[in-house]
């Protein structure tokens, strides 16, 4: 008499099965004695098949399956998702609905994980209310979810309100949201949400600690960035380059350069981030030699440079009027990167403030899918060389395209009318910016029209009562400014000549 394994023996040995040939065995025996039909181990077995990498073969046993429970359809959820498939998850998980097959914890957590890779709030939003009719509410693992697809989509009000309502979070579901709310740009919240993680009795890990370092970087703060440095050094917690990177790029944020070069000398394992953050510092608070000479060393260790290096790269040549090593770079990313947007409007940037305006416009030219940015950038550049008439017609073409102008498009397009002295075409597009776009005036548009009003001379009283408006309007808005107060005392110098 041959031994006959039963359901129970079975899931420990497919478990133990690490490759194709031991796991067919088992299959073949799971046929024999009829144990396939039966439905218990076929999640176990359309797992085995999946951890060894056989998808194809894990999705041949699950369409075969006379029965599918809702292991069988985790199993083969969760295959997808970790070979990184999630348009055959959301697939998956419509079909089990569709079939009448209740999903569980596992099967909504991976969904919700789906669609956080493609972004699709739509789909996860769904899958929420479905949870939740199913009892999910306030299961921690679904709630972690659905907070990570609210954070990365950038709908943080929407996280703080299920946050508030879980009876249980754990160490994720608060960093999810202190993370989520440093990359909103909410520093502030970000702050917030670690003090009552302290209040609460938990402790932050190396990711916390990570999130807290964007939003420091963003509030420039430095007595809060060395805190949470020293949270880091007390703690004991792992320095890994992750960490590492993101304190030099605290404090080369705030402005704090020693500090962030003392932090990146000290680091063990350096990467291509690590330098790009340094580059980056130095770039954006006026060191444009330090920024190319930090080009130059990252290379001569063996990195290429990024985009987030090359951009700052491109900065310095603009600061400094470092056309021909513009050039160089620009050579450079067309021989080595995929040229997108955001490097055609630095490139743009670049040229446009060398004074190479021709240049500017045939990079921008060779840029195929250009977003606002990309036109706003060409805009400005014709703008600030006093071509406002060229400025209008490019804005044109825009609007021809799908894009709609936004409030940065008016505020360059009103600026080109500044620097040409355009005052007709000012005070028409600043009504219709406003009339037909619906876009509402902030203080760049204001002070936009008091300099153009200005610069013209404005001695009639219709442009003399607008720019009076204007003038109020822009100091309404921002009073502390006493580069606002500057432009309106030469506005009203100017029309106390006309009068």
């Amino acid at each position: 008499m041959h031994f006959i394994p039963s359901p129970n023996r079975l899931r420990p040995l497919l478990l133990a099965c690490k490759d194709k040939a031991s796991i067919s065995k088992t299959h073949a025996l799971m046929l024999l004695i009829g144990l396939f039909k039966l439905g218990s181990s076929n999640g176990v077995l359309i797992a085995s098949y999946a951890n060894i990498g056989d998808i194809k073969s894990a999705r041949k046993v699950f369409d075969l399956l006379p029965q599918r429970g809702v292991d069988a359809w985790n199993a083969m959820i969760i295959a997808y998702s970790r070979k990184e498939h999630p348009g055959e998850v959301l697939n998956l998980y419509r079909q089990m609905i569709l079939e009448g097959v209740r999903p569980d914890s596992s099967t909504f957590t991976v969904a919700l994980k789906a669609c956080t890779r493609l972004l699709d709030l739509k789909t996860g939003e769904e899958i929420w209310c479905r949870a939740m009719d199913c009892g999910f509410e306030f299961d921690v693992f679904v709630g972690s979810s659905i907070l990570n697809l609210y954070a990365k989509c950038g709908k943080m009000d929407e996280a703080i309100v299920v946050f508030d309502r879980m009876p249980r979070r754990d160490l994720v579901c608060w960093t999810t949201m202190i993370s989520g709310f440093a990359q909103s740009g909410r520093p502030i919240e970000a702050v917030d949400m670690y003090r009552r993680m302290q209040k609460e009795g938990m402790e932050g890990d190396g990711v916390v600690m990570v999130g807290l370092t964007q939003a420091c970087a963003n509030l420039g703060d430095l007595k809060l960035s060395l805190s949470v440095h020293g949270y880091l050094i007390r703690k004991d917690l792992p320095m890994d380059v992750v960490v590492q990177t993101s304190l030099v790029d605290m404090y080369a944020k705030n402005g704090h350069l020693k500090l962030a070069c003392h932090v990146f000398k000290n680091m063990p394992c350096k990467n291509v981030i690590s330098w790009g953050a340094l580059i980056s510092g130095f770039a954006q608070n006026g060191f444009a030699g330090n920024a190319l000479d930090l080009l130059v060393d990252m290379q001569g260790c063996g990195y290429r440079p990024d985009l987030v290096s090359l951009v700052s790269a491109l900065l310095a040549c603009t600061q400094i009027g470092f056309l021909k090593l513009g050039k160089s770079i620009h050579g450079y990313i067309v021989r080595r990167l995929d040229f997108d947007r955001v490097l055609g409007t630095a490139v743009i940037d670049m040229y446009s403030k060398c004074g190479a305006l021709s240049w500017a416009r045939t990079v921008f030219d060779q840029i195929n899918s250009k977003d606002s940015i990309s036109w706003n950038a060409m805009i400005t550049s014709y703008g600030i060389h006093g071509h406002g008439k060229e400025a209008l017609s490019l804005f044109l073409e825009m609007t021809k395209t799908n894009l709609k102008p936004d409030h940065a498009t008016f505020s360059s397009l009103l600026s080109a009318f500044s620097h040409s002295s355009l005052v007709e075409e000012g005070q028409y597009w600043f009504d219709r910016m406003v009339s037909e776009y619906k876009v509402p005036p902030t203080e760049k548009h204001y002070v936009c029209m008091v300099d153009l009003l200005a610069r013209a001379g404005c001695c009639k009283n219709g442009k003399l009562l607008i720019g009076e408006i204007a003038a109020k309007k822009v100091l309404e808005l921002d009073p502390d400014d006493l580069g606002i107060y500057s432009l309106v005392s030469n506005y009203y110098a100017k029309a106390r000549k006309c009068s």
